[in-house]
């Protein structure tokens, strides 16, 4: 029985709701000039332990004016306060404020004319930042192929060696029980190192793995350990026990889909690799695949995060969108300060995408790729440009490239290079176990084998060193943005000025001769960004010597893969 409209009416599903006013009103068009990125999908990322800077100013004198940002700056998701600008005597309000836990967090202006008495939102749509881990701010990384290296014990008595070289970061290629192709790529069991790698006689050789660990943490390396998501072992213990866990492929004589990847316009299969069926159609089934992969990322990433290390998500251009989207906040929840770094190989613009959504703290670059000067000059000036949205690892090759001596045509072809990736890149960079040795070809990572000793290459093992003593000791070459190429876009040598700011009147030239066989006379201009300095003072870093130039028209010589480090103070 229906009451009347006087009544209490049981027709209506529930009381009418009202509107819970906070006295905010959008606010007018023009009205304020803003320092930050603004629009729908626009971000911008610091470093955990750094000031988030803004500053706000009204396009007329507001003398009553109050600013105020509202945001969860530094706290959870749904933690959102209110935080007042300062008002300085040039009328701008900034805000200033060290934030030291990393995040995703969003902020949006509000402001009253009044003195507080009324207040209104900025128009715009919520701006975001991004706060990264401190440690991705310097990354140099060597990447240990584990099948030639010997056991666990010999990778500790290696780290020593590699500490020396200036490295921070040990990559591993993944440490799995081996499949029957040996690939480390192809595990056989995700939760058991293999047999060739142990020491113990623990079974699966996480005693090892704990002393291993425990060596690197106390030489300040961090460890990378590398998560295969996408594809297991055609044998593994997961296709023995779980075969409804692989993409069926009636094509296939086993019924499972094999994994493989494009290169050019070719697709390659993986013979050795099935697809693991995270779009399982029974939901219990489904939950299961997600419940195990995500335990066997947390695994990994637990021994990382104890060296406050990093992960590598492999092949990610190729993985299930919806399981990383679950995967990322509970890597980021049991692990706080672990790096997640990404192979993902797509356009910039889908790059840009994930990094916001996602908020993968760094890519893999693919400089290697850029053989000529002129390419490599124009990649890293893209590296620079979008750096305050997207962090990159900009290593010289990888494990799956040829080495510098196949790729740029000399061995120490790899000196240059590395000064290009890491003196003019922005923070992250790296090596392949073998590329400090000269050597002629890239280590072939698939295969138990007995451990190999290298011959040493002074030359390019000296050269790396030196770089990253360097890279080490001065800040500046671990931002974005703070480059100024200087060498009239030479066919075969790069040459760039790196200052904190660029109004500062000191900072480091950097010279690499990418040509393996001829020396150089580089003229340089830097006038034009040596604020009206007429004369240069250089010291060479490496040698101690001193000489002063002209800003104008300045001539070093370099020789074939040849690198020039020098200290610049600008005079007038």
């Amino acid at each position: 029985m229906f009451m009347n409209d006087s009544g209490n009416s049981s027709f209506l599903p529930f009381d009418i709701p009202g509107f819970r006013s906070r006295n905010m009103r959008i606010g007018q068009k023009g009205l304020l000039r803003r320092s930050f990125p603004r629009g729908q999908d626009e971000f911008f990322r610091i470093y955990q332990d750094e000031e988030l800077t803004l500053e706000v100013e009204f396009q007329r004198q507001e003398p009553d004016a109050s600013v105020r940002l509202y945001t969860n700056l530094g706290g959870s998701e749904n933690d959102w306060r209110e935080l007042d600008f300062e008002k300085k005597p040039d009328g701008t309000h900034r805000f200033s404020r060290r934030v030291e836990k990393r995040g995703n967090y969003q902020f949006k202006i509000k402001y009253s004319l009044d003195g507080g008495e009324s207040w209104f939102w900025d128009r715009l749509p919520f701006s975001r930042v991004i706060v990264d881990p401190a440690s991705l701010k310097d990354i140099r990384m060597y990447t240990l192929i584990p099948t030639v290296s010997g056991t666990v014990d010999d990778w500790i008595k290696d780290l020593p060696r590699i500490a020396d070289l200036g490295f921070n970061t040990v990559h591993l290629l993944p440490l799995t029980e081996l499949d029957e192709s040996q690939s480390p790529y192809a595990a056989g069991d995700l939760f058991s190192i293999d047999a060739a790698y142990r020491n113990s006689g623990n079974l699966q050789g996480f005693d090892d793995l704990r002393r291993f660990v425990e060596a690197a943490r106390d030489r300040g390396i961090r460890l990378c350990f590398d998560l295969t998501l996408n594809h297991i072992g055609v044998r593994s213990r997961m296709v023995r026990e779980c075969p409804e866990w692989i993409v069926p492929d009636r094509n296939e004589k086993d019924g499972m889909k094999r994994a493989g990847c494009w290169h050019m316009n070719t697709w390659l299969t993986w013979n050795d690799l099935v697809n693991i069926y995270y779009d399982h159609p029974h939901a219990e089934i489904r939950a299961d695949i997600w419940d195990y992969m995500t335990r066997y990322s947390l695994f990994w990433a637990h021994f990382a995060s104890l060296t406050g290390g990093m992960v590598r998500l492999d092949n990610l251009h190729s993985s299930h969108e919806e399981f990383i989207t679950h995967l990322l906040p509970e890597l980021r929840g049991a692990c706080p300060d672990l790096v997640i770094m990404a192979e993902f190989f797509t356009d910039s613009n889908t790059v840009l995408k994930r990094a916001a959504e996602w908020q993968i703290d760094c890519f893999l670059a693919n400089p290697w790729e850029y053989p000529y000067a002129a390419d490599l000059r124009r990649y890293i000036r893209y590296l620079h440009d979008i750096g305050s949205k997207v962090r990159y690892f900009v290593p010289i090759t990888t494990h799956d490239t040829g080495t510098p001596a196949q790729l740029f045509g000399a061995p120490d072809a790899a000196v240059p290079r590395y000064a290009a990736t890491a003196l003019m890149g922005t923070g992250r960079t790296g090596i392949v176990q073998g590329t400090e040795y000269g050597l002629p070809e890239k280590i072939n990572f698939i295969g138990r084998r007995q451990k190999v000793d290298f011959d040493q290459n002074r030359s390019v093992t000296d050269g790396i060193q030196k770089i990253n003593d360097l890279f080490a000791r001065w800040e500046l070459f671990h931002h974005e943005g703070n480059i100024d190429f200087v060498d009239g876009d030479h066919g075969a040598v790069l040459g760039a000025l790196r200052r904190m700011n660029r109004n500062d009147d000191e900072g480091f030239l950097v010279l690499a001769n990418l040509d393996v066989n001829n020396r150089y006379s580089l003229p340089l201009d830097l006038s034009s960004c040596t604020n009206n300095a007429r004369a240069l003072v250089l010291t060479d870093v490496f040698s101690g010597s001193e000489w002063t130039l002209s800003a104008e028209n300045a001539v070093i010589d370099i020789e074939p893969c040849g690198i020039r480090v020098l200290q610049v103070r600008m005079m007038e």
